[in-house]
């Protein structure tokens, strides 16, 4: 039996590292330093040291709010988005200094280093546009203040991502309003000179194309699902060659982060490849077609840069943190930064159930000695998103706690190709729910867990699909909502322009469709919630209202059942500050225990839960 994870442990933040680049001076990537409250700096191992390159700075674009993109390193530059100025810099020669001037207009991400034209090719946002921010493609002079937010280049499409440059060619790719880009999305080509010479390369209607690369020949690669996969296409002389297979091999957009792809040299091309939820580097030989996977056992690849032949990826495992690797055109690899093993962490196991629209993937994580625990089932957000086998600190501390925990890709989640993302169209709030149903299903009739000890947990949009799981199904024993949504309305009434028409596609159009949106918001079928439940809610919530978890709790007290209602001061749509965070999970802990007549954590402070017969 493992030793239960403290609750301090459990919060305890964690360093983490992402967004590899490879330049003449090292290897770059952005770290995140928990003790500095997630402050984001820039690394560099250049062959003998690790150095803090941005000390003072906090690394961070907010551009299509979720941000990305927001530094690149090339030849011996490094230019990145300072999110407490909101200014850019640029590095060069071991001096800092600002590319763009003190204002609140512009937003930039996306960054792409030009050194030979001296530019910094970058995504802007310009808020004040009305009705909505304006999304351009511009370009940044490195040798001036540029006042005016840099030089537009491309405008006219809402949204633009990924700009590449080639000599004086130009690639990106582009969407429309109402899609998202993974629902339709074209890679375009123009001339540096005459951007107005734009041309489609690749994607369209019903078809994702993204993440333009070129290699070191002029060679443009992309991927598209045309196939119903993102796989990976390379055009050179007129002549275009693909790797198709049944995979995703590429992430969606949801920030402005480069793919977790690279081109290495002119002749192989370096990527993800999603299998059963599982992403492990694949190098693909463009020439011969052949596949290679150099990296085995890995959870994701979160980033991948090449130098030369030389290979840099960052990789997530199943029972130890992140790792950042070095892999020599030899096949010899080292450890950058190495993952540190985790005491007592067991990676889960992939399971598929027959759901009503076909296959879901679920993870099951559990104790190899454990004979049927209660399960905690876990519905993640976006909702088109997406969990794989990367170690996760939380569902490590609810194994060791004594739970089995089931953390379920429902139709729409990502990584398993277009069919499996387009099962949730017009579908959210009912398939979601019945391949939540499927997935438990599938655990409990195999004995699993409990059948009678089942909880349901989740935030935001996963607190929707937990929230509507309780007033449709009869399945789980106990409920937890953390700032669950429970009027979709309040999707329309506040969001941002990335998301703004989010809800059409997985709901239908507002206004025509707001009958629909009432019929599956949970605060409309109140009368169904008979489920003891757990509601966490910050009073400053301005996406879900406070009104709406006391609605929730006045529903469940009119049953009878046990609720328990814990508000939280100064916390809005999501837990922030250290004190709402510790007393949201031992509010968890407590209730799960007391409801399932487990032994209570002599750490955890007991929870008064109204309506609790003992």
């Amino acid at each position: 039996m493992s030793t239960p994870l403290p609750i301090d442990a459990a919060l305890a933040g964690a360093d983490a590292i992402s967004q590899v680049r490879a330049s003449d001076d090292g290897v770059h990537w952005l770290a995140s330093i928990a003790e500095q409250n997630g402050r984001v700096t820039i690394r560099r191992h250049n062959g003998s040291e690790v150095v803090e390159l941005t000390p003072d700075a906090n690394v961070r674009s907010r551009v299509m709010e979720y941000g990305g993109g927001a530094y690149d390193a090339a030849g011996n530059l490094v230019a990145y988005c300072d999110d407490m100025t909101r200014r850019i810099f640029l590095l060069e020669d071991g001096h800092h200094r600002f590319v763009t001037t003190p204002q609140e207009r512009f937003r930039w991400g996306d960054l792409h280093l030009v050194p030979e034209l001296r530019l910094i090719i970058a995504v802007r946002e310009d808020h004040d546009a009305t009705p909505e921010a304006r999304t351009e493609i511009v370009a940044l002079n490195l040798d001036g203040d540029n006042a005016d937010g840099g030089r537009v280049l491309l405008t006219g499409a809402d949204f633009y991502a990924g700009p590449r440059v080639h000599g004086e060619q130009l690639a990106w790719f582009e969407w429309q309003h109402p899609h998202m880009s993974w629902d339709s999305a074209a890679v375009m080509v123009c001339s540096l000179v005459d951007p107005s010479d734009a041309r489609s390369i690749a994607g369209g209607p019903n078809i994702s194309a993204q993440h333009p690369m070129w290699s070191v020949d002029g060679a443009l690669a992309w991927a598209s699902d045309e196939t119903g996969f993102w796989n990976w296409y390379v055009q050179k002389g007129g002549a275009t060659t693909a790797w198709n297979v049944g995979h995703d091999c590429d992430i969606p957009t949801w920030v402005l982060n480069s793919a977790p792809a690279a081109m290495v040299g002119s002749d192989a091309l370096a990527t993800i490849e999603i299998v059963d939820g599982t992403g492990m580097l694949a190098l693909w030989n463009i020439g011969t077609g052949a596949v290679t996977h150099p990296l085995p056992g890995t959870a994701s690849i979160e980033s991948i840069a090449a130098h030369g032949e030389t290979l840099y990826v960052i990789a997530t495992w199943p029972t130890r943190s992140a790792s950042l690797i070095r892999l020599s055109p030899s096949g010899q690899r080292t450890a950058i930064v190495d993952g540190t093993p985790i005491e007592g962490a067991i990676a889960p196991t992939s399971r598929w159930a027959d759901g009503p629209a076909g296959p879901v993937q679920s993870w099951f994580h559990s104790r190899p000695d454990a004979a049927t625990p209660p399960l905690l089932v876990m519905t993640h957000g976006g909702p088109t998103s997406a969990h794989d086998s990367a170690y996760d600190q939380q569902i490590h501390f609810w194994v060791s706690r004594g739970f089995a925990v089931l953390d379920v890709n429902y139709s729409g989640s990502t990584g398993f190709g277009r069919a499996y993302r387009d099962r949730l169209k017009g579908q959210w709030g009912i398939l979601d729910v019945a391949d939540v149903v499927a997935a438990v299903k599938d655990i409990t009739e195999n004995g699993l867990a409990d059948p009678e000890r089942v909880a349901i947990t989740g935030g935001s949009a996963g607190g929707y699909t937990t929230l509507q799981a309780l007033v449709t199904t009869d399945v789980f024993a106990a409920g937890i909502s953390s700032y669950g949504i429970g009027d979709l309305r309040a999707l329309v009434a506040d969001t941002h322009k990335a998301e703004s028409r989010y809800p059409d596609s997985l709901i239908g159009p507002w206004p025509e469709a707001e009958q629909t949106y009432l019929d599956r918001s949970p605060v409309t079928q109140l009368e169904n919630l008979t489920t003891p439940m757990l509601i966490l809610q910050g009073l400053e919530d301005k996406v879900v209202p406070p009104n709406q978890a006391y609605d929730m709790a006045d529903a469940v007290r009119a049953t009878g059942k046990p609720v328990a209602l814990v508000t939280f001061e100064g916390e809005g749509h999501g837990f922030r500050g250290m004190a709402a965070r510790r007393e949201a999970l031992e509010s968890k802990v407590s209730f799960l225990q007391q409801v399932f007549g487990m032994e209570h954590s002599a750490d955890v402070p007991k929870l008064a839960i109204e309506n609790l017969q003992h």
